[in-house]
């Protein structure tokens, strides 16, 4: 579309009808052979030779079909995407133009604007540049997904009698499925030649084969990458929707993966200021894990990896996770959103429940014996559980240096930052052990400094190193625990960390206490989140400023009899969170029967 009569005869409505066609599609086929697969299974009494190779020629089909639904799954996705798109720029073009007709400008075909009133010559020539922005805006979109539309026509058309065969670099012709294999045998860096040496159309034959390893494999660059687990999060959508799950939490989660969001790299005066959302990781199975990317790499100076806490999974959002897009905008570079594991769904104290009637009855002796019980049944599977941390760190450090590779070929000299919040301190410390390579770390609210033997080995012999906690936050006691922390030591004092100051919020309300722990993730303008900013770009942060003590306030509560310091350290968070029937007397003085002196709170999470 090149011209005004062309953008006021495109039809988005039929673009996105033709792209849920193409789904259904793709659903019907999948439908389709897994009938026949349930039929084979329930055909029990069959066996012998007849069966085998009818059983063989099933897989075959089976494996064909998967991979004509993959393509059509991805034509679908660059329908609806054109659709989205294109409407929008050509609807923003037609504005323009129309509000310049009413204005009494004279509009031609192509975008030349006049006015019979010469004096409004300047005027016209900054309608045209706008409108004629516009015009090249919708061209390149339009031409740019008619390629990739056409390039997939092509693949489809090619697969009628079973998936061609590509070329690899040596010059032999190999079926998809094989290329696959051969690469889970290499290195990253093998992998990387490889590919690169094949043409588009082989590598796309290969991701189609097998979108799920190809997504997921370090090595693979990460369009195609991102590609790949498009796809897979149709399928995944579309097995939920089969389920009969399809107005589930995961179900829902998936949609919303796959719908445009707003595009941090995008300025101003750009028409389309939307994206599709693009994924270098991406599994679906138990809690799913995923690894996003909000922001383009093209270009830019800066990357970041974050590494959330507590609670962050597929299925659920956070402040943290939701902050990914402003801290993109902010730095000027992409930010990912590293989610490749399972974390930790619980804090670790829920089990303390019980002690609380007993509590409010006087009956220490009863309640310490729960609260011990509850500490113990709580902490595996929880925040305290340092095997989730052991389980990711090895993926981030292979991560990290798959974000260098791709620094290399499309952002050379873009310095890489690593930020672990929380849980994701420990994850990000533990990784540090490992060796890791940033050129920078910012541990914002950690839980520690790893979960491994021995001191940090980052692999950049020059990695600056920054801590941030607000005084109050929770997360303060559970540093000061020393040996007793299953994440390891207090980044903010460990040597060679630079402790930045957490600050106020925009309001200028001081950052502390619970909503010192993440609120700075929902506020731009905080202290806390301009600090990280900085330290991204590689500017220069604020200093810590002592204003308040790391520690806790002490509680007062008054019982009958002696209370237990342990009996405080495991119920002192759990009345802070306001969880239980004492929650909302937390006021700084609980009153219960009785007077006892002054116990500071010491929690063991």
């Amino acid at each position: 579309m090149n011209s005004i009569s062309e953008i006021r005869t495109w039809r988005g409505d039929l673009a996105t009808a033709a792209g849920a066609q193409v789904q259904a599609a793709a659903a019907t086929l999948d439908r389709a052979m897994e009938t026949v697969a349930r039929a084979m299974d329930q055909m029990v009494v069959w066996v012998g030779d007849s069966r085998h190779v009818v059983q063989g020629r099933v897989e075959d089909q089976r494996d064909h079909a998967a991979e004509i639904r993959n393509v059509l799954n991805q034509i679908a996705d660059e329908a609806l995407d054109a659709a989205t798109d294109l409407t929008h720029a050509c609807a923003t073009v037609l504005a323009r133009v129309d509000a310049a007709i009413a204005d009494g400008y004279l509009v031609t075909d192509f975008g030349e604007v006049t006015h019979p009133d010469v004096t409004l010559h300047e005027e016209a020539t900054t309608i045209e540049a706008h409108i004629r922005a516009g015009l090249t805006t919708v061209a390149a979109l339009d031409d740019d997904y008619g390629a990739r539309l056409d390039a997939l026509r092509s693949d489809l058309s090619a697969m009628t009698s079973g998936q061609p065969a590509v070329i690899v670099p040596d010059g032999r012709r190999l079926d998809p499925d094989r290329v696959v294999t051969t690469l889970r045998g290499m290195t990253p860096e093998q992998r990387r030649n490889m590919l690169a040496a094949m043409s588009s159309q082989d590598r796309r034959r290969v991701m189609h084969a097998d979108p799920h390893t190809i997504g997921n494999m370090d090595g693979v660059d990460f369009a195609t990458r991102a590609d790949a687990n498009e796809i897979a999060i149709r399928t995944a959508l579309a097995a939920e929707q089969r389920a009969g799950r399809g107005d589930g939490p995961r179900a829902r989660r998936l949609a919303e993966f796959l719908r445009q969001t707003d595009d941090p790299s995008a300025g101003r005066d750009d028409l389309d200021r939307t994206t599709e959302r693009r994924f270098i990781a991406f599994d679906a199975t138990g809690a799913g894990r995923y690894i996003e990317m909000i922001g383009t790499l093209a270009g830019a100076r800066n990357a970041a990896i974050l590494v959330p806490g507590t609670h962050s999974s597929m299925d659920n959002r956070s402040s943290t996770i939701d902050a990914a897009p402003l801290l993109s905008r902010s730095t000027g570079g992409p930010v990912f959103v590293f989610l490749d594991g399972d974390f930790p769904q619980r804090l670790g104290y829920e089990g303390l429940g019980s002690a609380l009637p007993q509590l409010a009855r006087g009956d220490i002796p009863s309640a310490a014996v729960d609260v011990a019980v509850g500490l113990a049944a709580g902490a595996s599977g929880s925040a305290v559980d340092p095997s989730f941390a052991r389980t990711m760190a090895p993926r981030l450090v292979e991560f990290a240096e798959q974000v260098d590779a791709e620094i290399a070929l499309h952002a050379p000299g873009a310095s890489t930052t690593v930020i672990g919040h929380s849980y994701g301190g420990s994850v990000v410390g533990s990784a540090e052990q490992l060796g890791l390579r940033a050129d920078r770390v910012v541990y914002a609210s950690s839980a520690g400094t790893g979960v491994f033997d021995g001191p940090w080995r980052n692999a950049n012999p020059g990695v600056e190193r920054f801590s941030m906690t607000a005084p109050g936050d929770p997360i303060g006691v559970v540093q000061s625990l020393g040996s007793l922390n299953p994440h390891g030591a207090d980044p903010d004092t460990a040597a060679g960390v630079t402790r930045l100051d957490s600050g106020r919020f925009s309001d200028g309300t001081l950052i502390e206490g619970t909503r010192g722990h993440g609120d700075y993730w929902k506020d731009p303008g905080s202290t806390a989140f301009r600090n990280m900013v900085d330290v991204v770009r590689g500017d220069s942060p604020m200093p810590y400023v002592e204003r308040r003590p790391d520690v806790l306030p002490k509680l007062h509560l008054g019982l009958d009899s002696g209370l237990p310091e342990k009996l405080a350290e495991g119920t002192g968070e759990l009345l802070e969170l306001g969880l239980g029937p004492l929650g909302d007397l937390l006021d700084g003085d609980i009153d219960l029967p009785g007077p006892i002196p002054d116990v500071p709170l010491r929690l063991p999470w």
